[in-house]
């Protein structure tokens, strides 16, 4: 499918245009557009003739030309997209015409203040999955007469409710229009940024895509994962329609739980006989890999669960694999949304209280008898860090944002010989920005280790296991604040399938991605080469 190109344009006062335009250039780009930015209003009157699938208008102030307003508004009208955002409505404002487009008017603003923006309720593609969020900036009072149009989010401000982001027809053009946007700042939100592209999308005629039919390989054996994965896949809009078990009495359990589905017991048979466009594949590590070519060349999207595989030779036959076929290949961190975590991750990574982050403590050490099977076979598991450091090494290197320089690692087995997993694994994570990761998963550990001991320059986080919040100590300006408690987010596992649905239904950003999911075995697999040759070791596409 051809890029299809559109004009941003940008500039007026109170606002830094020459940034916002660079930042929403960039971010239109990233998605597969061809975006082009000017200040030049005259840009609009050849717009009819142009090339242009959309404009996007982020502007202040102003008036437009006769032959300007005309040229925007037989544009929009003919069929095209319009985005406008936050001053759009403040501007040109003097133009009955465009204000007839837009459909809303700028009134007025308070000071900028934390307030909550909340879906409206009304089912659209652009909110589908979006939660009600938080913003720290301007809220916009709007002249509007709501029946115009239809409001897909707002926001209260003094009593009243405020459209934030609505759509409306012109001709045969589409609107949409997000009072959100005063700066950079508020595009650099995740969420901002969903909801802008998708109200791009929409108003360039783009039609949501039905849900997949999916299903799963392994449905039984570790926590019922398989029923989970289903559930969680019906959730988000996919339609269950297999599940595949050795266990003849797991595939008919599946059968039972689910009675829209129909129950395998090998994957050959699953493959030839399974109309599934999507399967997960749940077993055990060392039979990722395998599992998921065969699924990809199959030609059918594949999620594994974690961790990815045991190796980095696997990671890159399944990438290739996934490439090859041009199907999705995904894995199940889902832990990526954990309360505990995300309220770091918003500590450090939006807010950056911290400072530049220079050392990162993490683990999991207890004393215990390693568990059965899977989780005692170094042959099947990968080791003993490829359990729990499937997911601390993927928090960790979300956290860290530098590529790695080398790792270096120990491994004793002293206590537990009736099984082939290490005792304890720990190693060193070398950044090219200086920082480190000091990691350490113990089965023979008497003193546990806190989650994290974060330090930054300007702070440190420290987190204890099976708590309910972390200590957050901030030193600023010479100053050390008293240490505060900062409480867990409640944890949203389900917006993983909830992202590949719209992913792959609304072109969404995939949050997961095969390489994302991929680094963390490279690290893992450089921690084992490491801890048996004594040596430093470069990690996997880091250099």
């Amino acid at each position: 499918m051809p890029q299809q190109s559109i004009l941003i344009i940008t500039g007026g006062l109170y606002h830094d245009f020459p940034a916002m335009a660079a930042f929403l250039k960039e971010l239109l780009s990233r998605h597969g557009f061809d975006a082009h930015t000017t200040e030049d209003r005259d840009a609009l009157i050849s717009l009819p003739e142009s090339h242009y699938a959309a404009i996007m208008v982020c502007t202040q102030g102003g008036t437009l030309t006769a032959a300007q307003e005309a040229g925007l508004l037989k544009f929009v009208k003919s069929g095209r997209g319009f985005v406008g955002l936050h001053g759009a409505s403040a501007s040109w404002k003097e133009n009955a015409g465009y204000i007839d487009m837009l459909g809303c008017k700028f009134i007025t603003h308070g000071p900028e203040v934390e307030f909550d923006i909340e879906p409206t309720g009304v089912p659209h593609s652009i909110v589908r999955h979006i939660p009600a969020f938080q913003a720290d900036t301007e809220l916009y009072q709007l002249a509007a007469n709501p029946a115009d149009f239809t409001t897909l989010l707002h926001a209260s401000w003094q009593g009243k409710l405020e459209p934030v982001a609505y759509i409306r027809s012109y001709g045969s053009g589409r609107v949409f229009y997000f009072s959100i946007g005063h700066d950079v700042g508020d595009m650099q939100d995740t969420t901002w940024q969903t909801v802008l592209l998708r109200g791009l999308r929409w108003s360039l005629g783009f039609v949501e895509r039905p849900g997949l039919k999916v299903g799963v390989i392994g449905y039984g054996g570790a926590f019922n994962m398989g029923r989970t994965h289903l559930a969680e896949m019906k959730n988000a809009g996919f339609i269950p329609v297999a599940a595949c078990d050795i266990d003849p009495a797991r595939a008919k359990a599946a059968e039972q739980e689910f009675p829209e589905i129909r129950g395998y017991t090998s994957i050959k048979e699953m493959l030839a006989h399974t109309d599934a466009q999507l399967l997960t594949v749940i077993l055990p590590h060392n039979a990722h890999a395998n599992a998921a070519v065969e699924v990809l060349n199959s030609g059918r999207h594949c999620i594994v669960e974690k961790p990815m595989a045991t190796s980095s030779d696997e990671v890159h036959a399944m990438i290739a694999a996934a490439a090859n076929n041009r199907l999705l290949l995904s894995v199940y961190h889902n832990r990526r949304w954990d309360g505990d975590f995300m309220a770091v991750e918003d500590i450090i990574r939006h807010r950056k209280l911290l400072g530049d982050i220079f050392k990162i403590e993490t683990g999991m050490s207890r004393f215990a008898s390693p568990g059965s099977w899977w989780r005692s076979s170094k042959a099947i598991s990968g080791g003993l860090h490829f359990d729990w450091g499937a997911h601390l090494i993927f928090w960790a290197l979300t956290l860290m944002n530098s590529a790695v320089e080398s790792v270096t690692a120990t491994a004793h087995k002293r206590l537990w010989h009736h099984v082939s997993n290490e005792d304890h694994v720990e190693a060193c994570i070398r950044f090219k920005n200086g920082g480190t990761i000091d990691f350490e998963i113990s089965t023979i550990a008497c003193a546990p280790r806190p989650r994290w001991r974060i330090l930054g320059t300007r702070g440190a986080i420290l987190d204890q296991w099976d708590d309910t919040s972390f200590q957050l100590a901030l030193h600023q300006g010479g100053i050390s604040s008293e240490p505060q408690r900062v409480k867990y987010r409640t944890s949203q596992g389900y917006r993983y399938y909830q992202n590949i649905a719209d992913h792959l239904g609304l072109d969404d950003a995939l949050e997961i991605t095969a390489e994302r999911a991929g680094r963390v075995i490279h690290v893992l697999h450089a921690i084992d080469q490491a801890a048996q040759s004594g040596e430093a070791v470069v990690v996997c596409g880091e250099a």
